[in-house]
């Protein structure tokens, strides 16, 4: 009685299409090799779109208080009407911002770990950012407390005044939402934090603080997985080229492709234009550990010696 003889199963790099072009052989090592460099895109190019979600979501809170103060500045509206818009405003954008911070701080270990590394490195800096700044804890009991009880944005303070003091010559027009000790005692904010509080915290000091952490943290998830990237990026480069040289042209459905017995069981698609969209975001996105050393202002330089 004869035995069946399992389908073998065979590896190639071959492109998707109508057209005929090579298929070039793979080994079962090279495939493994192609899906752990997908892996390893995937996860770097998420990591970047959660900082730029983060970082977008920041300076829309700072836009947010800009536009306020022009508009307080042209308009004087100070009517109870008008300061319960801008802090509904103002805490829209918070709650989106706490809630991208908190997605970032999620996600980045098993992104980590996705690529291959070790993750704790880039806690520990997240770990010495949450001892070393008051703003950063409250900003993350802020976050938990907005979850599930109540407004991260308790008042806002607004309005002029004249600089310098001694001999004033400009009107200074400037809005600065504020989260309330008194309005956090006897909830669920963590105790800890809330003991060390001020009667008032300003919200745009510590989001600047809580941003330039978690800046930190990034900086160091970077410099973490440059390297496996760079190794990742470069299999897809050496790919493309090789099919390119063989093909005589190139093919956007290129792929490496696991078969048995004819039929495709699985396959990797080998294309850079989305880790070229995760190259773009890494040089627009700066790191900005010291963003509560900056601001911003519209006064015209040379306008008023102060």
């Amino acid at each position: 009685m004869s035995q069946m003889v399992e389908p073998k199963r065979t590896y190639s790099l071959h492109a998707l299409v109508l057209d005929k072009n090579p298929e070039l052989p793979l080994d079962e090592r090279e495939f493994a090799d192609f899906k752990q460099a997908r892996f390893c895109l995937s996860a770097a190019l998420a990591l970047e779109e959660n900082y730029d979600l983060l970082l977008g979501n920041y300076r829309e809170l700072e836009l947010g208080v800009v536009s306020a103060a022009v508009a307080d500045m042209t308009t004087m509206a100070h009517d109870y009407e008008d300061f319960f818009e801008i802090r509904t405003t103002i805490n829209r954008r918070m709650v989106n911002l706490l809630s991208a911070a908190r997605m970032y701080l999620d996600q980045y270990p098993q992104s980590l770990k996705t690529i291959g590394v070790n993750p704790e490195s880039a806690q520990a800096v997240c770990s010495k950012v949450y001892d070393d700044f008051f703003e950063y804890r409250f900003m993350e009991a802020l976050r938990n407390y907005a979850q599930h009880e109540g407004l991260a944005v308790h008042g806002v303070t607004m309005g002029g005044r004249w600089l310098p003091s001694h001999d004033p010559k400009q009107l200074q027009f400037s809005v600065n939402p504020y989260a309330s000790k008194a309005a956090l005692e006897g909830s669920k904010f963590k105790n800890a934090v809330l003991n060390e509080s001020p009667e008032k915290v300003n919200i745009i000091h510590a989001a600047r603080v809580h941003i330039g952490g978690i800046s930190s943290v990034h900086k160091q998830v970077r410099e973490l997985i440059a390297p496996f990237v760079e190794r990742a990026r470069h299999l897809f480069e050496v790919a493309i080229d090789r099919h390119e040289t063989e093909a005589k042209k190139a093919y956007l459905g290129l792929a490496a492709i696991a078969k048995e017995g004819g039929v495709v069981l699985e396959k990797v698609p080998i294309l850079l234009k989305w880790d070229d969209v995760r190259q773009k975001l890494l040089k627009r996105n700066h790191p900005v550990e010291n963003l509560a050393k900056r601001c911003v202002t519209s006064q015209a330089e040379g306008a008023v010696n102060l």
